[in-house]
């Protein structure tokens, strides 16, 4: 096996996706190396894919703005606390872009009521549930609820009360771009979180798949070098994943069986580098 040698991220995405008889030179790479990659990469996915909801998130303002002028009789936000009455005669909340919407401004609201709604809201495309102090929402991309404290949304614009006319006219000026900035901060942080940690945890199951490859490939190879085997495989399926995802948010196209693809993907490049690397130490012994 190779020593160790200076790859640039660049370089290394080349690799992860093109060459596969190359990986012998990313196997020997530092752990904390490999780990600074992926980080790296998430990062990347992460901007790309909160972009394309935060701009999803915009196309619906004037659809919510309506929504509000039509079914909400009165709004108070005062004290952190949000007040909300709909109008007697509100049109049912589904109705909204195929977004189940639910409101509940009662104090000291249970978390077994809470996680009804999450229930309710998760059988729809797009769903969200607004409590005295935070929206709870749901897009179509996945199943995950993430939740925004209404402190956060008013702490970043200054706001510390308002009521139904200010928020109209807060949708109708420039300001309503201070929203979508804090929007894109928040889900940024909070999906890169999540899939950073999704991805960590993902590279150690297809690196005991790897493993198991090379015991019964009779290749001595250490557990970190199968790891590292693992995380640059993840490369070619996260690309394809965050293009999938961002024409899903866009345009609501699916394709039904694609996390299989993610799996067969990432099992194929672990295999197949073993193999390789397999190859390579045979013909130099030879």
């Amino acid at each position: 096996m190779e020593e160790e040698v200076k790859i640039s991220f660049w370089k290394k995405l080349k690799i992860s996706i093109f060459g596969l008889e190359d990986y012998k030179k990313l196997v020997v790479q530092k752990t904390s190396k490999t780990i600074l990659y992926i980080v790296l990469l998430m990062l990347i996915f992460t901007f790309f894919l909160t972009f394309a909801i935060t701009y999803k998130f915009s196309q619906k303002v004037n659809l919510v703005k309506q929504y509000i002028e039509q079914n909400i009789d009165t709004v108070e936000y005062d004290n952190g606390k949000l007040t909300i009455k709909e109008k007697a005669d509100a049109t049912k909340k589904d109705e909204l872009s195929n977004t189940k919407i639910i409101i509940d401004t009662t104090e000291n609201i249970s978390n077994e009521q809470i996680n009804k709604y999450e229930t309710e809201i998760k059988k729809c495309y797009n769903g969200v549930i607004i409590l005295q102090d935070k929206l709870m929402i749901k897009t179509g991309m996945s199943n995950i609820v993430s939740t925004v404290l209404l402190s956060d949304i008013t702490g970043s614009v200054n706001l510390v009360k308002f009521n139904k006319q200010d928020i109209m006219n807060f949708l109708s000026s420039n300001d309503v771009y201070m929203l979508y900035g804090t929007f894109y901060v928040i889900m940024f942080v909070y999906l890169f979180v999540v899939y950073l940690s999704t991805v960590l945890l993902d590279a150690i199951l297809y690196s005991i798949i790897g493993y198991i490859t090379g015991v019964f490939s009779n290749l001595r190879i250490r557990y970190r070098n199968v790891y590292n085997i693992a995380i640059y495989s993840l490369t070619l399926p996260i690309i394809l994943n965050l293009i999938y995802m961002i024409i899903n948010i866009l345009t609501g196209y699916t394709i039904k069986y694609f996390n299989i693809l993610y799996i067969e993907i990432t099992c194929i490049y672990v295999i197949a580098a073993i193999l390789i690397i397999r190859s390579d130490i045979i013909k130099q012994q030879m």
